[in-house]
């Protein structure tokens, strides 16, 4: 469908305990007169990803029933057929319906006998699907230019009637299904209106505002009291824009919109698994620096608090230890300490006793093919790290002490270089340094305010970090 492209899968545990407890079971048969003898699936939606749930052959009239004993869980569903093509549905609490269609026009010639529900969502797609197919149209032809006033106002003109048009649907599809799935989920789908007077934003403060307004009212056509969304697309195509897009990349802004979304899904046992499974899967491999500790709070908030009903021992043992991993390391904490350190003629060397008023730890190794490509590149910049008040200790962390050596005079790399060959486990362990090379910042109190970052990034960190410390 249409309004999934552009959105990335996530990979969601499917674990979702989502049976009902009535008895009278489903029946779905199929009419497809194209392809007799072929096999087709059936699928129920877990946010983005379907799972099967039977298949069956289409007979030599072109039909196949899916059926069972007991009712299948409330959702959204496709039935896949073998070119990989497939159709969307709805299932209620009544399963027994008929669907017809054919290969070539599967959403056009689909009708449903037996389901008011599905027959007026298929309605609302496709109606909906032509709107938004002409306004595209005619979009794409106003912004190639070259028209003459005359033709865009005509042009402008046609796409208000369309999007008049577009509303009078939504309306009118919205009220016919209102109180069931597919009403809650069109719902959900619908922009929400953004008052006039920040409709067209001229300035940069106008834009702000917008900006503002969508992201307070982002989620006001969700039901969270429908659990039953989380079978459907809309739940997780939501988050997928709300924090991909307009939450701002910071650990204390993710951790408060989390905070609000978790707690509006509380109510709800199966919602809240999943809001929980997606955010924690999301922060699990942070893309920008910092926001690991988003992880590490979700973590100790739902996880190891003992609200996760759905997570067994193991799983919890291997979030429990890679929260151990990662809170020590986050920014703002001390940074850990390392015993053992020592220079290349065996002198000792303590990250307390450097003076300067930044520290860089370079973990690298002289064996690493990139380490040999970065390490040079950060030593040419060295000299202007030591104009900024910057010191890098170059932090081995292997145990070979004449390879390293030998590298140190080759490129006359004479930063603090140091590695610890009685503790040399604590460098990669306290620093998770598995992975060469691994850079971290210090501010003069030896807290972490920078890690991960390449080396022609840290001039402009410091610089910006300088700044910041002057207002």
């Amino acid at each position: 469908m249409g309004y999934l492209k552009k959105y990335i899968l996530i990979t969601l545990l499917a674990g979702i305990s989502c049976f009902s407890s009535f008895s009278q079971g489903h029946r779905i048969t199929v009419f497809l007169p194209d392809l007799p003898g072929k096999d087709i699936i059936l699928s129920h939606r877990i946010g983005l990803k379907f799972f099967t749930d039977d298949t069956v052959r289409l007979q030599q009239d072109g039909h196949a029933i899916f059926s069972g004993d007991t009712l299948l869980p409330e959702g959204m569903y496709q039935i896949v057929f073998p070119d990989k093509k497939y159709i969307e549905f709805f299932l209620g609490p009544v399963q027994f319906f008929d669907l017809r269609t054919r290969i070539g026009a599967l959403n056009d010639s689909l009708v449903f006998s037996g389901s008011k529900e599905n027959s007026l969502f298929i309605r609302w797609q496709n109606e909906y699907a032509k709107i938004r197919n002409r306004s595209a149209a005619i979009q794409e032809k106003l912004k190639k230019g070259g028209l003459s006033a005359d033709s865009a106002q005509l042009l402008n003109r046609d796409l208000r009637l369309l999007q008049a048009k577009g509303n009078q649907v939504w309306d009118e599809y919205s009220k016919a299904l209102d109180g069931t799935l597919p009403g809650h989920f069109i719902k959900g789908l619908r922009p929400f209106k953004i008052p006039e007077t920040l409709s067209s934003p001229k300035t940069q403060d106008e834009q702000y505002k917008q900006y503002l307004y969508i992201r307070s009212h982002f989620f006001d056509n969700v039901d969270f009291s429908d659990d039953r969304l989380i079978r459907t697309p809309l739940i997780e195509t939501k988050l997928d824009q709300y924090f991909n897009q307009l939450v701002p990349p910071f650990p204390d802004s993710i951790i408060s919109e989390s905070r609000i979304l978790i707690d509006k899904a509380r109510s709800k046992p199966q919602l809240f698994q999943f809001v929980s499974q997606y955010l924690l899967n999301l922060y699990s491999d942070p893309k920008y620096m910092g926001t690991d500790a988003v992880y590490v709070w979700l973590a100790e908030t739902v996880y190891l608090s003992g609200q996760a009903f759905w997570i067994d021992e193991a799983n919890l043992q291997g979030i429990r230890a890679r929260v151990a991993e990662m809170k020590p390391l986050l920014l703002g904490t001390p940074a850990p300490e390392l015993a053992g350190l020592l220079r290349p003629d065996d002198s000792p060397v303590s990250l307390k006793l450097i003076p300067d008023r930044f520290l860089i730890l370079y973990f690298w190794e002289p064996d690493c093919s990139h380490c040999k490509e970065v390490t040079p590149k950060l030593f040419k910049e060295y000299a202007e790290l030591k104009s900024m008040g910057a010191e890098v200790i170059a932090l081995n962390t292997r145990t070979d002490k004449d390879s390293w050596i030998k590298f140190i005079d080759e490129n006359k790399l004479n930063w603090i270089n140091a590695y610890s060959p009685t503790h040399y486990r604590d460098i990669t362990e306290r620093y998770q340094a598995w992975s060469t090379p691994r850079i971290f910042i210090l501010d003069y109190n030896r807290k972490i305010i920078g890690k991960d970052i390449s080396h022609d990034q840290i001039i402009p960190f410091l610089k910006q970090e300088i700044e910041r410390e002057r207002k």
